[in-house]
């Protein structure tokens, strides 16, 4: 499992609620915050929900906000601007926080930005587009009250699970009459203002809403004549400063990012006139969406000098998820010579034991849904639950503060569902992703890993303590996580030993993309595709030093890494390729 320090402190944690702590708010009385209701904790403070109401508890009380701020945000009526509605006294009647609206079960903005997140959750251009007029929508509203925003950021926005509704939170650092901004990130300040002001506003929501567009910041990328810069903090300053963009003819960025041709063009007009020509201009009014006519997909041949590459199989749409037995396509869901349609949600496929069933499990926008694609019927069931995980080809579901492992239960003429607990989380604070729960116990985090044998490894992951997680993987020991911080994203590669009670860890500072993609082989070799195309070959085993890297045109483009066995796989487009390293490397 893990340390003993660890198991002994987590095991008192969750028998008692020793860090419950007795507030008051106004008009409702006292009120009672700990562990159960814990959400989120940020720079400024811890963020705790209870039925519809979220509670902001500042870290240090000085930083409040005052009564009369609140009273100037109220004029923000719009629904989806969670702003401060009363404040919250501690026991000797000083403000240390306030309530809001609670938005929901929702994903960061930043998380819809890699392309394989929006592909498994079938978020189409059109829908991308929707959620951008929405923001723009929402920033006008505060424009036609007096306030400025200023941290227009990407953190600062929540999507609903549904993708239907962008929320605006963190509102108490607004710019209001009577008080001025009280932070701003770097990388959506505006190099050429001097003065916040609604351009700079503007300028703030392009950078986010092209991320929203094509997964990249407008200012990253490679740009050679600044390659020669220490850091990427002072490639992204330079280059926002001179009005070099990745609409620049001589900027090349990450394969997996978007085609700039999913955007409306006249957005990408309004784009080239800010980032490339620094006017300041609010946003376009009349827009239609880019309808994309889908032909047939060319299928191409990779040439390569550093792998021997050989086809698989063509499939009927770009490929989204592998394992060597289950294909999922944009379309479809590929088993045992059949093929069944997607569920257009984020699909978790597994197969039955006895009968080799295929199962699909999914949450439709109101509930968990299980359903059996062999015969075409839903698994009836009385079981609830948020969210479920698959990890080594088993599912597990996350249930208000437990991790089941579900069994199913093959009768002659249907399939039942079974639980066997495995893990105790957070209900509020924990996050599922691919192959691993992770949980924030007030600050620290701990990752929930499931064993096909049973037990969960709690083991903690002190780097990423008070990190914005915005996306996970962990395949066999090796776990992959990005993180937000500062107005920029930093990757983790982390490596357990066999029995996951230590660890090392690996840190790619700022990457461009958010995206994760590696897999591990049968033989502990794991292949990681960098945010620059690059592929990183190293061991799974911790502590060893091995790393090599191979820049080959071949990784120019989309790619997907799988395998089967020992065998290393590699999916463009609609094609599935197996490949390994040329006999001359």
């Amino acid at each position: 499992m893990f340390g003993k320090t660890d198991f002994l402190s987590l095991k008192a944690y969750w028998k008692s609620d020793a860090v419950r702590n007795r507030y008051f708010v106004r008009s409702k009385g006292q009120l009672q915050l700990g562990k159960t209701e814990f959400k989120a904790q940020g720079g400024e403070g811890s963020v705790y929900v209870k039925g519809s109401n979220a509670y902001k508890i500042y870290t240090d009380p000085s930083r409040c906000i005052p009564q009369a701020k609140i009273d100037e945000l109220a004029v923000l009526v719009q629904p989806n601007i969670i702003r401060p509605l009363e404040l919250i006294l501690d026991g000797r009647n000083r403000p240390v926080g306030y309530s809001m609206r609670y938005a929901g079960k929702s994903h960061s903005l930043c998380q819809l930005f890699p392309k394989a997140f929006r592909q498994r959750n079938n978020i189409t251009p059109e829908l991308t587009l929707r959620l951008v007029r929405q923001l723009q929508t929402g920033v006008s509203h505060v424009h036609s009250r007096g306030i400025l925003i200023v941290d227009l950021n990407e953190l600062n926005f929540l999507v609903s699970a549904d993708f239907k509704e962008l929320f605006f939170i963190d509102v108490d650092s607004y710019q209001t009459p009577s008080f001025p901004a009280t932070v701003l990130m770097e990388s959506v300040r505006d190099r050429h203002a001097k003065a916040f002001t609604t351009d700079s506003d503007w300028f703030s929501f392009a950078v986010v809403s092209f991320q929203m567009f094509v997964g990249i910041h407008p200012f990253k990328g490679t740009y050679p004549p600044l390659q020669h810069l220490p850091d990427n903090s002072l490639k992204l300053d330079e280059r926002m400063r001179a009005n070099i963009s990745v609409l620049h003819a001589g900027v090349t960025v990450p394969s997996a990012c978007l085609p700039f041709s999913v955007i409306p063009p006249v957005y990408l007009d309004w784009y080239r006139a800010l980032f490339e020509h620094g006017h300041r201009l609010p946003p376009p009014q009349a827009v239609q969406a880019v309808i994309a006519i889908a032909g047939p997909q060319a299928i191409t041949v990779i040439d390569s000098r550093s792998f021997e590459v050989s086809e698989v199989r063509r499939f009927d749409s770009e490929i989204i998820w592998h394992d060597g037995v289950v294909t999922i396509t944009e379309h479809s869901v590929y088993f045992s010579g059949k093929s069944y349609p997607k569920p257009q949600f984020d699909v978790k496929l597994v197969v039955t034991p006895r009968h080799r069933h295929l199962i699909a499990a999914y949450n439709d926008g109101e509930r968990l849904r299980f359903h059996d694609l062999t015969v075409d019927q839903d698994i009836e069931t009385q079981i609830e639950g948020e969210e479920v995980m698959l990890s080594d080809g088993r599912l597990y579901l996350k249930q208000h503060e437990n991790i089941f492992a579900i069994d199913f239960i093959e009768l002659p003429t249907k399939c039942v569902l079974g639980l066997r607990p495995v893990a105790n989380v957070m209900m509020s604070s924990t996050r599922i992703f691919e192959g691993v729960a992770i949980q924030n116990l007030l600050g620290a985090n701990y990752a929930s890993i499931p064993l096909s044998g049973g037990q969960c490894h709690q083991v903690r992951l002190a780097e990423l303590d008070r990190a914005h997680i915005v996306n996970a993987k962990l395949e066999r020991n090796v776990l992959v996580a990005v993180v937000a911080s500062g107005g920029r994203y930093d990757k983790y590669v982390f490596r357990f030993a066999k029995d996951f009670s230590s660890h090392d860890v690996r840190k790619l500072p700022d990457v461009a993309a958010t995206v994760i993609e590696f897999t591990v082989l049968d033989t502990g070799v794991v292949l990681h595709l960098t945010d620059d195309d690059k592929l990183e070959i190293f061991s799974s085993m911790k502590d060893s030093a091995r790393l090599s890297m191979v820049d080959d045109e071949a990784l120019k483009d989309d790619l997907k890494l799988f395998h089967t066995g020992a065998q290393a796989l590699m999916a463009k487009g609609r094609t599935l390729y197996r490949f390994k390293l040329a006999s001359s490397n």
